[in-house]
C-alpha cells in the first residue's frame, strides 16, 4: 500500500516548519469498508491502511481507552512521521495529567472536552500541557476562557462552523459538513495561528470525511504554493 498524494505531507512534517496536519476523527466507522477501505481488508489492517494515506488522526477517546500504554502497537504500524492527536474526556483528566509514558513522537497533542472551563480543571489542564500540546474543545466558552486558558499554556479548539477560532501553541481546527470556500477559510485560517507546536484539522463527519480529506489536502497544497 504506497501512499498517495499525503507523502508530499509527511514529507513536509520532517522539516523545521510546523506541520499543518490534515485527518479525521476516527478509523473504524463501518460506512468506510467498502469506500473507503477495499471491501476485502482485514479489520486489523484498516489502521495500517490510514495511516499510510493521511499524516494525522484524531483518536476518539473511547478508541485508546484514555490508556498511553494502548498506542504502543500503532506506532510499530504507522509510518514514522504519522502523529495522533488523543482526544481527552473530562472524567481522565485528572488521571492523564500525571501520565509520563507518552509515545512520543507519535503522540502529538492532546484534545481535551470539557463542557465549560472551571477551576478544578486549571491545575490538571496546565500538568497535561508540560508534557504534551494541549487545546480545549469546550462547549460553552465565556469571555475570559480564551485568556484563561493561555495563561495555563493551552489552546482553545477551533470550530469554523460556530465561527470560533483556534489558538495555543498546537491549533486544532473540527469541521463536519463545509463547503469547498468555509474549507479554505478553515485552512487559512489555521495557518495564520502562530503555533509553534504545529496545527491540525479534523473532518469528524464519517460519511463526509473521505472525501473532504482529499479536498483539503488538494486546497492545502495550492495554498502553500501560493
Amino acid at each position: 500500500m504506497a501512499p498517495r498524494g499525503p507523502a508530499r505531507y509527511h514529507a513536509r512534517m520532517t522539516s523545521a516548519i510546523p506541520p499543518l496536519l490534515i485527518g479525521a476523527r476516527g478509523y473504524t466507522h463501518a460506512c468506510w469498508q467498502g469506500r473507503f477501505y477495499p471491501r476485502d481488508l482485514p479489520l486489523e489492517w484498516r489502521f495500517l491502511f490510514y495511516s499510510h494515506r493521511y499524516p494525522a488522526l484524531l483518536m476518539p477517546a473511547r478508541a485508546w481507552g484514555s490508556d498511553p500504554a494502548r498506542l504502543a502497537a500503532l506506532a510499530e504500524e504507522a509510518p514514522p512521521d504519522f502523529r495522533l492527536v488523543l482526544e481527552v474526556p473530562e472524567r481522565a483528566l485528572p488521571r492523564l495529567a500525571e501520565a509520563d509514558a507518552w509515545p512520543r513522537p507519535l503522540a502529538a497533542a492532546c484534545l481535551v472536552r470539557l463542557r465549560r472551563l472551571g477551576p478544578v480543571h486549571k491545575k490538571p489542564l496546565a500538568a497535561l500541557a508540560r508534557a504534551l500540546p494541549v487545546a480545549a474543545d469546550l462547549r460553552v466558552c465565556e469571555a475570559r476562557c480564551r485568556a484563561d486558558l493561555a495563561a495555563l499554556g493551552v489552546g482553545l479548539c477551533g470550530r469554523p462552523g460556530a465561527a470560533r477560532s483556534p489558538s495555543g501553541p498546537f491549533a486544532v481546527s473540527l469541521v463536519d459538513r463545509i463547503d469547498r470556500r468555509g474549507l479554505a477559510a478553515a485552512l487559512r485560517e489555521l495557518a495564520a495561528v502562530e503555533a509553534p507546536a504545529g496545527s491540525a484539522l479534523f473532518f469528524c463527519d464519517p460519511t463526509t470525511a473521505p472525501g473532504g480529506l482529499d479536498e483539503a489536502q488538494l486546497i492545502a497544497d495550492l495554498l502553500g504554493r501560493a
